[in-house]
């Protein structure tokens, strides 16, 4: 009987998840194309902060430099880097003269290094939108301009985005996607926009722009000063503010690799796992439950119950891959493994909680 319960439980909150991803699917969150009068559009200041990039941040300046906005400034922020960052930055700043560099300042005490390297970037910047950009990311298709319509035309506070993956080898084929196996499969992203509940609330650092004016009288990063996930409590902050934002998926306008192999993934992604569920250790158990054991308990029930779940597994899937632009079959392949992989996640992330420190990119973070 307990086990029955508990395979309808389990069957249900897939059902739910399997919902919210169809949701997801048929309402295309995506940047519109839009024609624009460049005359008209506001000025843009984009803020690049770096550390330690150099194998990246070429490839985004490069995107950048032959994207079309007239009124636009390029502020990349060195961050005590330790490779040969400053000189690639230099070298396009010879090529390209809306490029500017910045000498990081010595990191204050209670600050995560990106949150001060964008609050001083914001410090500088003077233009009508602020567009924030990992270094690891590329732009194309006209980005610049279709995402300051889009924002300006909805009135929106902060605009991010979820960068289309790039996925090489097979770790990161493994780990990454479980990134958008929680995002697009519990919370519909239209009620981020729709809806004023901060509980409605996601972003991605890798891209977010905001409203100028509105940022400075905010100043976000520094109200998020020691925050690891800083681009999810920024847009709780917005919700809690009476403003508006908006969280899109992206196709080929902006792409990133964000990790170069499991490893990698597995550390990035411990950082701010339980930042996606809302800081809420339960919550994470409870989306564990219909993920690796979902497939054991349901094995000791009727076939019947086994075959609903992995129908709505699979249908669910596939439905996220299709929505951030993923190969279906190769999200399908590495389905298992991926949700092994968070498990892996997880139990690092209440190993470095237990810690009480973390270490990216050369630095200590408490």
């Amino acid at each position: 009987m307990i086990l029955t319960i508990a395979g309808c439980l389990v069957l249900f909150l897939t059902l739910l998840r399997f919902m919210v991803a169809l949701v997801n699917m048929l309402s295309r969150p995506y940047l519109p194309f839009a024609a624009t009068d460049e005359e008209h559009l506001p000025s843009l200041s984009v803020l690049i902060p770096v550390r330690n990039e150099e194998r990246n941040i070429g490839r985004l300046l490069g995107s950048l430099a032959v994207l079309p906005y007239r009124n636009a400034e390029i502020l990349v922020y060195d961050d005590g880097s330790t490779d040969n960052s400053s000189q690639v930055i230099a070298g396009y700043a010879r090529i390209d003269k809306r490029v500017k560099c910045l000498c990081g300042d010595r990191l204050p005490e209670g600050w995560t290094g990106k949150n001060h390297a964008c609050h001083r970037l914001a410090q500088e910047a003077k233009n009508d939108y602020l567009l924030f950009l990992d270094a690891d990311v590329t732009v194309g298709e006209d980005l610049l301009r279709r995402a300051v319509h889009y924002a300006a035309r909805h009135r929106l506070a902060l605009l991010s985005m979820f960068p289309r993956q790039k996925m090489r080898t097979r770790g990161e084929k493994i780990v990454v996607p479980f990134m958008f196996r929680i995002l697009l499969s519990l919370l519909p992203l239209f009620l981020i926009r729709r809806c004023r509940w901060s509980s409605f609330s996601a972003a991605n650092g890798q891209m977010m722009m905001f409203h100028g004016g509105t940022y400075r009288r905010y100043r976000f990063h520094e109200r998020v000063r020691e925050r690891m996930a800083e681009d999810i409590e920024i847009m709780r902050l917005i919700k809690r503010s009476g403003l508006k934002g908006d969280t899109l998926v992206g196709r080929k306008e902006i792409e990133c690799r964000m990790y170069h192999g499991y490893t990698e993934g597995v550390n990035g992604f411990s950082r701010n796992i339980f930042s996606m569920f809302g800081n809420s250790l339960a919550f994470l158990l409870l989306f564990a439950v219909t993920g690796l054991a979902g497939f054991i308990l349901l094995f000791f029930l009727p076939w019947q119950y086994a075959a609903s779940y992995l129908l709505m597994v699979v249908g669910l899937n596939a439905m996220i891959a299709r929505t951030s632009r993923q190969k279906i079959s190769e999200n399908l392949l590495w389905l298992l493994p991926g949700i092994a992989a968070l498990y892996h996640i997880a139990f690092l992330s209440l190993k470095r909680r237990a810690r009480k420190n973390f270490e990216w990119k050369g630095r200590t973070i408490k």
